[in-house]
């Protein structure tokens, strides 16, 4: 049957059941003891907003819908064609139930009436002769009002409850542990990388029934590339999972996931968007504890590397403030260079490199600077620990989010003292620049370790000059790539079907360009001098960049 106006109307109203009542729940007001539901019965979960009394015939056209019909049957007195009619016309009118007295002037109730309460939903039920219409209705709408002031006073609670949070020294984890309790559900918070910062879990099955999927399964995934990712109550197999980005000046920072195995109501969803206001507060009052620290050590850092006339005293007492006071250990320095893609920052990058580090040394015990699109670490290995673990570990856990950024690592020799912090700086720096997304240690370097030291010598200038400088010209004037051709061409070790494959050009082309390199530095690329030569212009641009 077509669905009218009025009974999609009567469909819509109020399903969070804040602003109505349930036939059934109008049923159970003590004055109508002893009533019995003659049809209809599917349709006891209809929500009523008004109860109304119909006296007159033209009573009914003038209902708005979502009413508790009660009546004596006077005004269907000797009008049976309306009597029979009356539940359609309900229907029409998005009438929720009909309610007729006893005894009275109705008489009985049809099979056909009955048939068309079962058809409609609408409940047709006998209520007894003495109900008094006046304390039916007063109590009718007193059990509304605390309904909606019930509702009213709840939030208010949960928000008094929440709002305690953001003014006690509470932490990530018991906020998130609070949400879920209040809101009876498994609670998740991701950082703006999915990455999982805090969870508390209190339906296990629940969780269990979509934890392959959270948060890097195919499922969410998918979803990470996007700039916001928001919904309420998607059915995933047999659970529901909602999603409230946590948001901070226009920008999405981080996620709170509520999973479920029912879906979210009205009051716990603005419990939790509450909850993730309070959320962004203390994520934005964390950051700030975190990255101030790290300004801090960056000028400290500066000043130790660009700054050759310091005592000895002042590298000791930053030793000490440090705890690297003790002669055992030594100190290393490392490097990360970023390949940053489009939908992530470098306040992106700098918080996940910052958030490994700290998983293996405290953020008060290393020190921190940058440079361009590189983040430099120095940090003291204590015995027992071994550069290669610790250096692997981080590489690993950073380069988990390459769909991201891409990072390459550089790693500066091991030294005793704080003194020789410009050193690993430049060795790190150097190494770096010699990483294809990989790690390269320092003392690797063969060639390029030994013309470190004479960086700024003119004789090297003009090395690189007459060599690969001449290219670097023609590439800007000509809007060519000879120097990255080249590169890949060593790379890859003087194969031209690879170097062509890599740079997605025909092996033709690429001897064509070997050919100009040749005739624009004078050096073949063919003959052993001419690709010393040619290598050795490439370090010396790397290091002169350096």
């Amino acid at each position: 049957m077509k669905k009218n106006t009025y009974r999609i109307l009567q469909e819509g109203i109020d399903k969070s059941g804040k602003e109505s009542l349930s036939v059934k729940e109008v049923l159970d007001l003590s004055m109508l003891k002893g009533y019995k539901i003659l049809g209809g019965k599917n349709g006891l979960h209809n929500r009523c907003r008004h109860i109304t009394i119909l006296e007159t015939p033209e009573g009914i056209n003038w209902l708005e819908g979502g009413e508790f019909l009660a009546t004596a049957g006077y005004a269907f007195n000797g009008r049976d064609e309306l009597k029979q009619t009356m539940i359609e016309s309900a229907y029409n009118k998005g009438v929720s139930a009909i309610a007729i007295k006893e005894g009275r002037y109705f008489g009985e109730v049809s099979e056909k009436l009955i048939s068309d309460a079962n058809c409609y939903g609408i409940p047709i039920i006998k209520i007894p002769y003495n109900v008094v219409y006046t304390e039916m209705v007063s109590t009718f709408y007193y059990r509304l009002f605390y309904r909606k002031n019930e509702y009213i006073l709840n939030l208010n609670n949960i928000y008094k409850k929440l709002l305690n949070l953001s003014f006690v020294d509470k932490d990530i984890n018991e906020i998130i542990c609070s949400l879920s309790n209040i809101s009876n559900s498994n609670v998740f918070l991701f950082d703006r990388l999915l990455k999982l910062v805090s969870k508390s879990i209190i339906n296990m099955p629940c969780y269990n029934d979509v934890s392959s999927m959270i948060p890097f399964g195919t499922w969410e995934h998918s979803l990470s590339n996007n700039r916001k990712i928001s919904y309420i109550n998607k059915k995933v197999k047999s659970s529901y999972v909602s999603i409230y980005p946590v948001m901070k000046n226009e920008r999405v920072i981080a996620y709170v996931y509520i999973v479920n195995n029912r879906k979210t109501e009205e009051l716990e969803q603005r419990a939790i968007e509450f909850g993730v206001s309070i959320i962004s507060s203390r994520i934005e009052k964390d950051r700030f504890l975190k990255f101030n620290q790290p300004k801090f050590k960056k000028t400290l850092a500066d000043m130790l590397i660009n700054n050759r006339d310091l005592p000895d005293e002042f590298y000791f007492n930053v030793e000490k403030d440090l705890g690297w006071d003790k002669d055992d250990g030594y100190i290393v320095g490392l490097c990360f260079k970023s390949n940053i893609f489009d939908d992530t920052t470098d306040d992106d990058f700098n918080y996940i490199v910052h958030d490994e580090v700290s998983k293996l040394k405290d953020y008060d015990s290393y020190l921190v600077t940058d440079n361009d699109n590189s983040i430099f670490v120095f940090m003291k290995l204590e015995p027992g620990e071994y550069l290669s673990e610790i250096v692997n570990s981080v590489f690993h856990n950073i380069n988990s989010f390459k769909d991201k950024f891409l990072v390459s690592m550089g790693v500066s020799n091991t030294y005793r003292t704080l003194n020789n912090i410009e050193k690993m700086y430049n060795e790190a720096h150097l190494a770096v620049l010699f990483s294809n997304y990989n790690i390269v240690y320092f003392n690797s370097l063969d060639t390029i370790k030994l013309l470190y030291p004479l960086k700024n010598d003119d004789e090297i200038k003009k090395y690189y000059e007459k060599t690969i400088k001449k290219l670097e010209i023609y590439d800007v004037t000509h809007n060519a790539n000879l120097v990255e051709t080249l590169e890949a061409y060593f790379r890859y070790n003087m194969n031209n079907k690879i170097t062509a494959s890599k740079l997605f050009i025909h092996v033709e082309t690429l001897r064509y360009r070997l050919n100009r390199i040749m005739e624009i530095t004078g050096y073949s690329p063919f003959d052993s001098e001419g690709i010393f030569a040619l290598q050795m212009g490439i370090k010396l641009m790397k290091l002169i960049r350096l």
